[in-house]
């Protein structure tokens, strides 16, 4: 009974189209300007790593603006995006599963690329920000990486966005678009399809569960690793 209450509140927390495209244009174009503003500011300040690390933090603070607009618009409460409590033992066996699961994919990507003689780009903005870490930066690299994103695109693009698709188009056709948005709005074309994947398995917790949780954790746990070995913390 408990779970059919939470798929109602779901199901009641969409979006109408105008607000569903202006939310992704939004989206959209927070990434474009805040890109076209950085390049250009490159250009005429030689401090390009502190310029990434504002456009990250900026990026953020301007999605959960998007966020709070449509939360004051549309006069949702925090539970309508999903912010529903879940136990921690019931989902962590989930989602340290799934995290194995996107190892697998990862892996198998990195050798199928290597295969056909592809390489990541040595000019990523990805690159440029995890690489070469000092010990402050790898903390701004753990709270951007790890705190903010998870939390932040998690209520974006599972909360609002694939919750308002769900309206309109059965549940995996709007796992898939939410994913593909999810994965292509990060312009890399390098990374697409093992962040895809990871969008559909962030859908899946979130849907299973009725709850951002398992999907910020699982997220979280992502970020967190790819940053430290990034950083060669690990070794």
């Amino acid at each position: 009974m408990k779970e059919e209450t939470q798929s109602n509140i779901i199901l009641k927390r969409t979006l109408n189209w105008v607000d569903l495209v202006m939310v992704l244009g939004g989206i959209a174009c927070i990434y474009v300007m805040l890109a076209y503003g950085t390049y250009w500011l490159m250009e005429r300040w030689p401090y390009e790593r502190i310029l990434l690390y504002l456009n990250a933090f900026v990026t953020q603070l301007a999605f959960v603006l998007l966020i709070w607009t449509v939360k004051r618009v549309r006069h949702w409460e925090w539970a309508d995006f999903g912010w529903h409590a879940v136990s921690f033992k019931k989902v962590l066996p989930k989602i340290l599963g799934l995290y194995a699961l996107t190892w697998v994919i990862n892996i198998s990507y990195a050798i199928f690329l290597y295969q056909h003689g592809l390489t990541p780009p040595e000019t990523d903005v990805y690159t440029k920000l995890l690489g070469q870490a000092t010990w402050y930066t790898l903390i701004l690299n753990l709270i951007l990486a790890g705190v903010l994103a998870p939390v932040v695109e998690e209520v974006l693009f599972r909360g609002v966005v694939f919750g308002s698709l769900q309206a309109y188009f059965g549940k995996w056709t709007s796992a898939v678009l939410s994913a593909m948005i999810f994965s292509a709005l990060h312009f890399q074309a390098y990374g697409f399809f093992p962040r895809f994947m990871l969008g559909m398995i962030l859908v899946y917790l979130y849907d299973k569960y009725k709850s951002l949780y398992p999907a910020i954790g699982l997220h979280a746990l992502n970020n967190i690793v790819a940053t430290l070995l990034a950083a060669n913390w690990m070794r």
